[in-house]
């Protein structure tokens, strides 16, 4: 399973989001700040969809494109995962 971890600054404290996902098997596990979701869909059902998500007070959008890595979408701009 790949993994990838975003660290988004919101409401003046930083957030760290990370999610652990297989896209064919349709199996995702977000945690953001600790508290941890499973968003799976299902097999095959997880390229195309988005899920909405609170920062704080702010609400982000993490995506996965039909294509592509899994993308977070934070105050209108997309966030680079870490490295």
């Amino acid at each position: 399973m790949a993994k990838l971890v975003w660290k988004i600054d919101a409401d003046t404290e930083q957030h760290e989001v990370s999610l652990v996902y297989q896209m064919l098997m349709g199996k995702a596990v977000i945690t953001i700040d600790g508290d941890t979701f499973d968003i799976s869909t299902g097999l095959f059902r997880l390229r195309g969809t988005s899920q909405i998500f609170r920062l704080g007070e702010s609400q982000a959008i993490i995506n996965f494109p039909k294509k592509g890595k899994p993308t977070v979408v934070f105050d209108g701009e997309t966030v680079e995962p870490e490295k």
